[in-house]
C-alpha cells in the first residue's frame, strides 16, 4: 500500500472535533508567546492586516490567507496598526479515537493563501448558522457536514505546500503498523512479529514508534480497544461478555482488568452510567 494511501485510510478514521469558532473584527490584537496545547487554530484573515511570528520569522497576513497553528508552537499574532481586521476562525482537533493526531501527516505551512475563499466565507457562514438553529435534530448532521466541509476547503489549499524535507514523516512502514492498530484493534499484536515483518529490532521499533505517535504499539492498541469498549458500554445493544469478545479479549476477567486500570472502573459500573 503506498504511504498516501495510508494516510488516506488513515484520515478516514480520524473524528473532527470542533472546540470554539467566531467572527471578531478587531483594530488591536497582541498575542505574545500563545501556545495551544490541546487543538489546533486555523484563522481565515477576511480584511485588513496582522503578523505572525514564528520563531524568528516575521509573516506579514493580508487578505485571503489563512494562519495555521499546531499544538506547543509557541507564536505572536499582534496588529500594529488601526485598521479594522476581520477573522473567521476556530479550535479544533483531529484525531483518531481521540489519541492519534492526523495533521501533522499532512505538512500544512503556518500561513498560506485560501485560493476558494467566497466558497469558505459562504461555508463558514453556513455552519454559523447551523449552529443557531434549535429544535430540529438534523440540524446536528448539517452541522458536522459543514464543519467537514470547511476543514477540505482549508487543507485542499494547504496539503503539498510544505518541502517533505522540511519536516520528517513517520515512514511507509510505520505508518501500515498505526493503520493496522487503528483499523483492527481487536487483532492479535505481537511486537516480536511486527519486529519481524519489519526485518528490525522488537525494541527499536517499539522505540521508534514511540518517538512518532508518542506511546508503544502495544500500549497504543490497548488505549484504543478501550476507547472502543467505552462507546460500546455506552450502547444498550451488548452485553459485557459480547463486548470482550468483539474486541479480541481472551476472557472477560482480562478485560474487566485492563479496563478498570484505564477507567477506573469496572465495565459493569461504565455501562450503569449510561443505561439507567
Amino acid at each position: 500500500m503506498m504511504k498516501d494511501t495510508i494516510i488516506s485510510s488513515l484520515l478516514e478514521t480520524a473524528e473532527l472535533n470542533v472546540l470554539q469558532f467566531d467572527i471578531h473584527r478587531l483594530r488591536a490584537m497582541n498575542y505574545r508567546n500563545r501556545v495551544f496545547e490541546h487543538y489546533y487554530m486555523m484563522t481565515y484573515v477576511k480584511s485588513g492586516s496582522a503578523k505572525l511570528r514564528v520563531r524568528d520569522r516575521i509573516y506579514e497576513i493580508t487578505p485571503g490567507t489563512v494562519i495555521f497553528i499546531p499544538t506547543f508552537l509557541e507564536h505572536d499574532q499582534y496588529m500594529d496598526s488601526e485598521e479594522e481586521t476581520e477573522f473567521l476562525w476556530w479550535h479544533f482537533t483531529y484525531k483518531i479515537h481521540n489519541r492519534i493526531d492526523v495533521l501533522p501527516f499532512l505538512q500544512i505551512p503556518y500561513l498560506y493563501p485560501l485560493r476558494n475563499h467566497e466558497r469558505f466565507e459562504a461555508v463558514f457562514d453556513e455552519f454559523m448558522c447551523s449552529t443557531a438553529r434549535e429544535g430540529r435534530l438534523p440540524n446536528i448532521i448539517l452541522h458536522k457536514a459543514k464543519s467537514l466541509e470547511l476543514l477540505y476547503l482549508l487543507l485542499d489549499n494547504a496539503v503539498g505546500a510544505v518541502d517533505p524535507g522540511e519536516s520528517p514523516q513517520p515512514s511507509h512502514s510505520f505508518l501500515s503498523i498505526l493503520l493496522k492498530i487503528v483499523t483492527r484493534p481487536e487483532a492479535t499484536l505481537s511486537l516480536k512479529e511486527l519486529a519481524v515483518d519489519l526485518h528490525m529490532n522488537p525494541t527499536y521499533v517499539s522505540n521508534r514508534f514511540k518517538e512518532m505517535f508518542g506511546t508503544s504499539p502495544i500500549l497504543l492498541q490497548r488505549e484504543i480497544k478501550i476507547a472502543k469498549a467505552k462507546k460500546l458500554l455506552e450502547m444498550r445493544e451488548m452485553n459485557i461478555t459480547e463486548i470482550s469478545r468483539i474486541l479480541g479479549f481472551n476472557d472477560i476477567q482480562t478485560f474487566t482488568r485492563l479496563f478498570k486500570k484505564y477507567t477506573g472502573i469496572s465495565p459493569g459500573q461504565y455501562k450503569r452510567l449510561f443505561n439507567l
